[in-house]
């Protein structure tokens, strides 16, 4: 079993990432700035800060053994032209600061929630999520994005960049497609859990390691 730091651990796949990994038996330390945001359980370990504070993501990543991150730049709605909420440059500060950290401490393993349509997939990705992404607020997030692929191809560290499709509610298991923008085809969709159930398949493993999967579900 594990002690993974999570980033991100109380947005929508964030608390999927928590439930299923202490349903593995891991450990789960979650840095957060709303300490009421999560529900203490065992296996839980809730500190106080912000990613945007490399102190803060020092501390919280004291004897773990690898790290996660489901960090989003959040809007008031999810209406695509929605205001920002986030501050900016979150993701690419936060997953910044987690691999000085993580460099410092001699701690490889990241698996970091991307997206479909980021960076060399951009050109692959459904037109209308093109559009969306050059013409409303949902580019300032795949922006974002783009920029932490950029810092991580610079570190040593054993990363992975999880580019999921569009997300879905579904409950019933449906058949995982891994693979690139185009080979094979992606599905439009995929839930959060299955998302999160793969995320936590990488850490645990040495595979898709410096690579970037497209992953969606039919």
């Amino acid at each position: 079993m594990m002690k993974l730091l999570l980033l991100g651990a109380n947005g929508r796949t964030g608390r999927e990432i928590v439930d299923q990994a202490l349903g593995r038996g891991h450990e789960v330390v979650a840095l957060v700035r709303e300490p009421s945001s999560l529900t203490p359980r065992e296996g839980l370990t809730i500190v106080v800060g912000t990613p945007m504070d490399a102190c803060d993501v020092a501390l919280a990543l004291a004897d773990c053994d690898a790290a996660l991150v489901a960090l989003n730049n959040q809007r008031k709605s999810d209406f695509p032209w929605s205001a920002p909420k986030s501050p900016t440059r979150h993701i690419e500060t936060s997953v910044g600061n987690l691999a000085v950290a993580m460099t410092a401490s001699g701690i490889k393993r990241l698996v970091v929630l991307s997206a479909m349509s980021v960076a060399e997939s951009f050109a692959d990705a459904p037109a209308i999520l093109r559009f969306l992404v050059r013409f409303s607020n949902l580019g300032i997030a795949y922006a974002e994005h783009g920029a932490t692929d950029t810092l991580l191809r610079m570190t040593d560290l054993d990363w992975t960049l999880v580019r999921p499709v569009g997300f879905s509610n579904a409950s019933r298991p449906r058949t995982l497609i891994v693979g690139t923008a185009t080979n094979p085809k992606p599905a439009m969709l995929i839930s959060r859990a299955t998302v999160a159930r793969f995320m936590l398949d990488c850490v645990e493993s040495s595979r898709y390691i410096r690579e970037t999967p497209v992953i969606s579900e039919r």
